[in-house]
């Protein structure tokens, strides 16, 4: 049994410039603490990137598509085009063949991506672990809302919906 840490689309947009998280400087540093602490213990490690449209800030490409924190080469980078990396079934199979039976999910948005890999992580048959701490989104659930509910209401029901959708399955 493998457990493995799957990091969520930390990627340049996310954490910089006009569109970044609500406190994305401290969510950074303990997903940076986390990701060294895996490393360090030989846990394997996941990247995984979104790739927006091609011309738009987070398009292949684009600085803002970067991932935040350097790869090593014995980390794998998927790249995805939907918020659920596992509609492809070749992540799951891949995943599965290198011995991972759980991943630890971090990264952002909780109410996108995150919770769509996770909850698809768990369909794919991963046991999977969602610490709050280390999720986040944007208030009203994207940048430049003006309302709905803050971002830290959105990550508790994120989190509270993946917990019970593990426990369904």
């Amino acid at each position: 049994m493998t457990k493995a840490l799957m990091i969520v689309d930390v990627q340049a947009g996310a954490f910089f410039g006009q569109w970044k998280i609500p406190n994305s400087e401290d969510l950074l540093i303990r997903i940076g603490e986390r990701l060294v602490e895996a490393r360090s213990s030989g846990t394997p490690v996941i990247h995984i990137q979104n790739d927006g449209e091609a011309g738009e800030v987070d398009g292949p490409g684009a600085p803002l598509w970067e991932l935040v924190f350097s790869t090593r080469d014995d980390e794998l980078v998927i790249r995805k085009t939907k918020p659920n990396v596992f509609e492809d079934a070749s992540v799951a199979k891949q995943l599965k063949g290198l011995g991972i039976t759980e991943l630890e999910v971090v990264g952002v948005q909780s109410d996108i991506c995150v919770r769509a890999c996770a909850i698809g992580a768990i369909d794919s048959g991963f046991m999977v672990s969602l610490d709050r701490n280390m999720h986040a989104t944007y208030d009203g659930g994207w940048s430049g809302a003006t309302e709905g509910p803050d971002a830290s209401d959105i990550s508790d029901a994120i989190q509270a919906e993946v917990e019970a959708h593990a426990l369904s399955c």
